[in-house]
């Protein structure tokens, strides 16, 4: 089933769509802001764009939206049918990330439409009359995915047994650095005890760190019996995906490691350093 406007033409994750004679684009990602300067020079008018690309580093091509036509929907936002916002913002600074820059102080919505993919950056930091309002709201749906990962450090008994209530709830939790172990152990061991079964871990590498410690917190995650989600630091003004190598790594070994615990389906019974790196290859150009 698609989930995707089919009014709105995709290239490489570059949304665009055409207004009477004006040219709109959502850029998720800054190394696509090459590829949407591309596309806007063979426009013949004018050209509105938008997206967290656009907010961090601009988009001198075109004009930033002030109002958005309503036969447009949410193309600038990157529109998914069932993807939704309850709050915006995170109260943590992480120096990674580009959500402070980007969306600012933490704001709880009153006015979201109920979706079962919520991409909230910081749920668990919403006050509980919030949170319950948003469990509430979703318990129509026949499974609910926590897409941008709760935080472990503010994950409770009570918002365990709230999601419970939820039918099939993907909960996903975030291993950044070595500090955070006992938080996300302490978070997925209360998430099971309220009966919850379906778990994600996203492990940022690359940035801060160093091979062993990356490799120490992605097994720990297979440890706790979830396949881990491995996610590349990008600088935040990349204009190329994957060009960042941090001292202690090589881009082989980045993208070696990200490859193998992405497949650990097919490649789980082969140790990481008897990866071929030539079995995943094609899957993962």
């Amino acid at each position: 089933m698609s989930n995707i406007n089919p009014n709105i033409r995709w290239k490489k994750s570059v949304v665009s769509k055409v207004v009477g004679n004006t040219l709109y684009q959502s850029i998720p990602f800054t190394w696509l802001l090459p590829k949407a300067e591309e596309l806007a020079k063979k426009h013949d008018g004018p050209v509105v764009a938008g997206g967290p690309a656009v907010n961090l580093m601009g988009a001198p091509w075109a004009k930033t939206p002030k109002r958005v036509p309503k036969e447009l929907g949410s193309v600038l936002q990157l529109h998914n049918t069932l993807a939704t916002f309850t709050t915006r913002g995170c109260p943590n600074r992480c120096r990674f990330c580009a959500v402070p820059k980007i969306e600012g102080r933490f704001v709880e919505l009153r006015n979201y439409v109920p979706a079962p993919i919520v991409c909230d950056n910081n749920l668990g930091a919403a006050t509980r009359g919030h949170f319950k309002r948003v469990i509430d709201s979703l318990r129509d749906f026949q499974w609910t995915d926590f897409n941008q990962g709760l935080d472990a450090s503010l994950f409770t008994d009570w918002h365990a047994d709230q999601i419970a209530r939820l039918r099939r709830p993907m909960v996903r939790f975030a291993f950044d650095s070595l500090s955070e172990e006992s938080d996300v152990a302490d978070a997925l061991a209360i998430a099971r005890k309220a009966g919850l079964k379906h778990f994600g871990v996203y492990v940022l590498i690359g940035f801060r760190d160093t091979p062993e410690t990356a490799k120490y917190r992605l097994e720990k995650v297979r440890e706790w019996g979830i396949r881990p989600n491995p996610m590349r630091f990008q600088p935040l003004d990349t204009l190329k995906k994957n060009s960042y190598v941090a001292a202690g790594w090589t881009d082989r070994l980045l993208r070696d490691m990200v490859r193998y615990y992405s497949c650990l389906r097919w490649l789980g019974n082969i140790p990481f350093e008897q990866y071929d790196r030539s079995i995943t290859n094609r899957k993962t150009k």
